[in-house]
């Protein structure tokens, strides 16, 4: 009688188990709940804000209102999902990035000009800090996310075959051209186009902040010889359409990126085998638009040469008297098209939205604070940047953030010239290099957890 009751107990037992283990892996994929959920929302993370990125430059740019707000909401629902990662685990876990300092301090600055009413034009202030406010979550949500290895690697793979698309695309396009973008959307207001951007100097910029990822990882020595091979075809594509879009600055600051990456080359690795793959890259490069485009290179150097007969002088002479007028706090952000008619020094039927130098117009807007506090974001972008770039060549993740880095470099390098930082897909793209590019690979970045029950 014993002996049955201790077997219909441990038949109990077993059923229970049973019961258990099968609600456990109902969650999905056969993996416990506790497990899946937090793995599947990192994807989500990562995923979203790929797309987020993917969509700003095919909205031309993401400069009209509904793009400038779909880019917005994308960016809020990237930190939903980060913040619903944190539930999962339940605790709030936080992982610093000294640039964090300089772009609080200058949210601040934003906030001073708002409350204390030193705008010139309220709106424009307020309209551009819900867009830095974006720009601010997804760098936020990428210091969070792209700290791993594999979502490193994602989010090189993703935008290689993105940024080939898109300069397949803009290749075609030029060579089929109606006057049109995408050869249905008319250009009302006139425009240089050139791919999916009504300027072609800021198709240019969006070109130096990819290209640099196929190329890294075509000398980098994690991947095969057939898979290097082809991240180098892509990045001599991408990089040939930088050239095709004939953008003087585009070509400068892609001629300065090379360069760097060669003094790292040179002073910091010292490796002959990267630097001759580098000058087969400029080679084949050449050589490449010497058969495609006759003469194209040539078109986009000479106009290097105009600079100084070119609208943009002008505009930084007239800049520095708004500058002079209120040189503390600026005269609000966003504000640049509204003060400027007040000095300009020439005549024109167009409406100047920007400055043509990003550094002048963020100390029209934010005075000389501003300004100071943008060089700081830039100084420790690559004091943190070039520390965590040492093992490129052997590291996915390395290489990762040597070709953010470079990227980022593109890119404001090019703000002396134009005002890619002014068109919000460009700018989201850069402040999301920057964060890789800072990213701690050693886990030195604090990581600063509270309980959320």
């Amino acid at each position: 009688m014993h002996q049955s009751l201790s077997r219909a107990r441990e038949a109990e037992l077993n059923l229970a188990v049973l019961y258990k283990s099968k609600h456990e892996h109902a969650v999905g994929f056969g993996q416990p709940g506790r497990e899946f959920w937090p793995e599947a929302l990192n994807r989500a993370s990562v995923g979203l804000l790929c797309v987020v990125l993917a969509f700003g430059p095919l909205a031309f740019g993401a400069v009209q209102p509904w793009a400038i707000c779909t880019l917005q909401l994308g960016a809020t629902a990237c930190l939903i999902v980060w913040a619903l990662r944190q539930l999962t685990d339940g605790a709030l876990k936080i992982h610093w990035n000294p640039l964090f300092v300089p772009a609080l301090l200058f949210g601040a600055l934003i906030g001073i000009q708002l409350a204390l009413g030193r705008s010139s034009y309220w709106f424009a202030t307020w309209q551009g800090a819900l867009l830095w406010a974006a720009y601010g979550m997804l760098f936020f949500v990428a210091t969070q996310c792209f700290r791993s290895t594999s979502s490193l690697t994602a989010f090189a793979l993703f935008f290689t075959g993105y940024g080939f698309l898109v300069a397949f695309f803009a290749i075609v396009q030029q060579f089929t051209w109606n006057g049109n973008l995408y050869w249905v959307v008319h250009l009302r207001d006139g425009g240089w186009g050139y791919g999916p951007y009504v300027n072609h100097a800021h198709y240019a910029g969006l070109m130096e902040m990819l290209t640099p990822i196929p190329l890294v990882l075509a000398m980098t020595e994690r991947w095969e010889k057939p898979q290097r091979t082809l991240f180098g075809f892509i990045a001599l594509v991408m990089a040939g359409t930088i050239f095709l879009s004939k953008s003087a600055g585009g070509i400068l600051a892609f001629s300065v990126q090379m360069a760097f990456f060669g003094i790292m080359l040179a002073v910091r690795q010292r490796s002959r085998t990267q630097m001759l793959l580098l000058l087969s890259f400029g080679v084949l490069l050449v050589i490449w638009l010497t058969t495609f485009s006759p003469g194209g290179i040539g078109e986009g150097i000479a106009k290097l040469g105009d600079a100084g007969k070119s609208g943009r002088v002008l505009m930084t002479k007239d800049s520095l008297k708004l500058i002079a007028q209120r040189p503390l706090l600026g005269w609000g952000l966003g504000t640049f098209p509204v003060v400027y008619p007040s000095v300009r020094s020439f005549h024109t039927n167009f409406l100047v939205n920007a400055a043509h130098n990003d550094c002048i117009q963020i100390a029209v807007e934010t005075g000389l604070v501003g300004l100071l506090l943008a060089l700081g974001f830039a100084v420790l972008l690559y004091r943190n940047g070039l520390r965590e770039t040492a093992a490129w060549r052997t590291s996915v993740g390395g290489s990762v953030r040597m070709a953010a880095l470079i990227g980022a470099t593109g890119i404001l390098v090019h703000s002396f010239w134009d005002f890619n930082l002014q068109i919000p897909a460009n700018a989201a793209l850069f402040f999301v290099l920057a964060a890789i590019a800072t990213a701690d690979r050693n886990g030195r970045q604090t990581s600063r957890t509270s309980p959320l029950s």
